[in-house]
């Protein structure tokens, strides 16, 4: 299942058109489970976390430099109920000051980290 997943193209263009459509239309793929859930800790603790936090609040260590501003913590308003699809596409794409990480996570990694990042905005 997760080469087909791969194999997909991502119809959903790099733009706010592109961002809303996908938030209204895109779900995650993969069934939500303990052991994928875990596969999501893992990529998270070593793509996200240095910015995001151990629980998403923005408060990485890339943060605690000073360096840049925090992202906004997963349980505020403004992400706490985001769509998945949107997240998947910031995820793709990049969105203010975050970067794109397509070209670093799969999208099943990035559907996985989806997963956890969910749990997140749950504490």
């Amino acid at each position: 299942e997760g080469s087909l997943i791969n194999a997909l193209p991502y119809a959903y263009e790099n733009n706010t058109e592109g961002y809303e459509a996908a938030g209204a239309e895109l779900k995650n793929p993969l069934e939500k489970s303990d052991a994928v859930t875990a596969e999501g800790k893992m990529v998270y603790e070593n793509m996200c976390m240095h910015c995001h936090g151990k629980e998403g609040q923005g408060d990485g260590q890339l943060i605690e430099t000073g360096k840049f501003p925090p992202p906004p913590s997963y349980s505020s308003p403004a992400l706490k109920d985001l769509p998945e699809g949107k997240m998947f596409h910031t995820i793709t794409y990049g969105r203010n000051l975050m970067g794109a990480h397509a070209s670093q996570l799969s999208k099943e990694d990035r559907w996985k980290v989806i997963h956890y990042i969910q749990e997140l905005q749950k504490l």
